[in-house]
């Protein structure tokens, strides 16, 4: 079934899609894929390359650590003892993702080694999200508040498990350790700040960093809120999250030792020099695994440090609320591209330029991410030029197949269809070659046609001259012939060429008897009978000819050539002294089976005397 062809023009349909398009972009609903959209800024932020800090380490309480302890059993005195190595490097921070909140016995041996130790470096104590009601963390981090600032619900939560007064004691600062994934579970961003009462703590990561380059105050400002830490500037997102960019396998064992090591003296306190020192597990019992971008299961300690690069790195990706109208631009311009395709070339290459024009959105947002932290949604972009190179192809394909269709119709009525079909199916083709076979020629000519398009005007001429062309190569084509052309009120057709026709002979004869009997029911037609319209003459004769393209440049002609084409054509012609209407030669009347005339030998100009023929039907 051929495509319908559409009412408007492919650059027409292709305008709209690309409004319509372009509309999608800027009105589709969030949640309509926000999932979908996450997991492309996910797979962005993981394939393009990043900035990294080589000033975070990470000290992993491990499975090997537990196993090389005492009973399999790791104790405060462990972590005392780790810690007091770690601060033999003169760390510029220890963060803890490690929260001391139970057994707050201060004459405790052990709660005494750990406070010690703690001691010797300045200490970040991190703190989760309690159920119960608890004391405020302390010692409370500084902050500063602008004149202008809206607080995100989400920052506010009830209460806090926190660390032993002991230890926060010997702590710099305290800081929220807890972390809140999204709908899929997934951790992408934290919130930079936490509220218990009416007390502010930021994130462990962003308190950590404070701490370590010696920031005095950071500021919270902004509608949306955004935060500044020394000489950073951070837009945060309406939530009042910090989005990071969560680092590989590789990245994670690179700045990752384990604890044990650390204690045995492997990894040398050098190491930790004016580092910034995050401390947890990747147990599932000592501390939390949750999901990143770059992992199913990752250690809630490698998610902070994560974060830590992006504030000290500065590269924290931003979803900026204008990106949206960019976005917006960028569809209509790419709809508009693809639609311009539509009307200079054929389906194959609209494809490949709108999948070109897809393919450079998709580059165009990791670039914006790679050079500039933008997230751009290059997926949403893609669907949209997505569904306008779909409608543009469409509309395109049909309207190709359409003109391909009234091509083959239209010229058809100039060539056999078989030579029609060759052209547009196998451009590719050269020439069509002289092809030799025997062929049945059928000439045709009206009688008195001069006088007639001298008596009437050519309005009234060529209307019937339509008709009676219209009538006359569609019989011939029942027939089985071909029309090689129209010339003035003359047809020449072709029997047996350039496809085989069996008895191509006696069913060009039969031919010329149903034309005469045709015409002459026409010349009885009003429109005829009042202007005296001729009768039609018919010369036939069969033999053998070369058929093939000739001409050269701009200009070529599939016809025939050969002597009984030449003298088909003089048979007409001798219609005028034989009195007849259909004039057959003589190979032509030697090879027919119907019943025929001998009109007597009759000398044809450039063929000397021979013998004619007429049906005996029509003498």
């Amino acid at each position: 079934m051929q495509p319908r062809l559409p009412r408007l023009k492919p650059i027409q349909i292709g305008i709209v899609a690309s409004l319509l398009a372009a509309a999608f972009v800027l009105f589709v609903p969030e949640d309509w894929l926000q999932g979908a959209q996450e997991a492309y800024f996910d797979t962005v932020t993981q394939f393009a390359a990043v900035p990294e800090s080589d000033r975070i380490v990470i000290v992993d309480i491990d499975r090997k650590t537990i196993q090389a302890s005492e009973n399999q059993n790791w104790q405060r005195a462990n972590t005392a003892e780790l810690v007091g190595k770690i601060a033999e490097g003169n760390p510029a921070v220890v963060a803890y993702d490690l929260v001391f909140s139970t057994n707050c016995d201060r004459d405790n041996a052990e709660n005494k080694a750990l406070a010690q130790a703690m001691a010797k470096s300045r200490g970040v104590l991190g703190f989760l999200i309690s159920e119960t009601a608890s004391k405020v963390p302390l010692p409370h981090p500084p902050l500063a508040i602008a004149k202008s600032l809206t607080v995100p619900e989400l920052w506010f939560i009830d209460a806090a498990e926190a660390s032993c007064p002991i230890f926060e004691e010997k702590a710099a600062s305290t800081a929220a350790s807890f972390l809140v994934g999204d709908e899929d579970a997934r951790v992408r961003r934290i919130q930079a700040y936490a509220i218990i009462g009416s007390d502010p703590y930021p994130a462990l990561a962003v308190e950590a960093v404070r701490v370590a380059e010696h920031i005095n105050t950071p500021i919270l400002g902004g509608t949306p809120p955004w935060l500044k830490v020394g000489p950073r500037l951070f837009s945060l997102a309406e939530d009042g999250s910090i989005r990071f960019v969560a680092s590989n396998l590789r990245r994670q064992a690179e700045r990752t030792v384990s604890a044990i090591d650390v204690i045995n003296g492997t990894v040398a306190p050098d190491r930790f020099k004016d580092q910034l020192v995050f401390i947890g597990s990747s147990l599932p019992n000592m501390g939390g695994l949750r999901e990143s971008a770059a992992e199913p299961l990752v250690a809630s300690v490698q998610i902070h440090a994560d974060l830590a690069n992006s504030v000290l790195t500065g590269f924290v990706p931003v979803r900026d609320d204008n990106m949206v109208l960019y976005e917006t631009l960028f569809t209509l311009l790419g709809g508009l591209a693809i639609a311009l395709l539509a009307t200079r070339y054929r389906p194959p290459v609209i494809v490949l330029g709108g999948l070109g024009v897809i393919a450079l959105s998709l580059v165009i947002s990791i670039l914006m991410f790679r050079y500039q932290a933008l997230l751009v949604d290059g997926l949403t972009v893609s669907l949209a030029l997505g569904f306008v190179l779909l409608v543009t192809s469409y509309c395109q394909f049909a309207f190709v197949r359409g003109a391909e269709r009234r091509a083959r119709q239209r010229f058809s009525q100039y060539l056999p269809q078989s030579v029609v079909a060759r052209y547009l199916d196998s451009p590719e083709m050269g020439k069509i070659a002289g092809e030799e076979r025997q062929v049945t020629a059928l000439f045709t000519d009206i009688e008195g046609f001069s006088v007639l398009a001298k008596n009437i005007g050519p309005r009234e001429l060529i209307a019937m001259l339509d008709i009676y062309y219209g009538e006359v190569t569609r019989l011939i084509d029942e027939c089985g012939g071909m029309i090689d052309k129209i010339v003035g009120d003359a047809v020449h057709a072709m029997f047996n060429a350039p496809e085989d026709l069996d008895d191509h002979v006696n069913k060009a004869i039969d031919c010329a008897l149903k034309i005469s009997q045709l015409t002459e029911e026409m010349r009885r037609r009003p429109v005829f009978a009042g202007h005296q319209f001729g009768r039609t003459r018919i010369g036939i004769e069969t033999g053998m000819a070369v058929f093939g393209e000739v001409g050269a440049g701009g200009k070529l002609d599939y016809t025939a050539h050969g002597d009984a084409i030449n003298l088909a054509a003089r048979l007409q012609d001798a219609n005028k002294f034989l009195g007849t209407t259909i004039c057959i030669g003589p190979q032509a009347a030697s090879e027919s089976r119907l019943p025929l005339e001998n009109l007597g030998e009759h000398e044809i100009r450039g063929f000397g005397i021979m013998t004619l023929y007429a049906p005996k039907l029509m003498s």
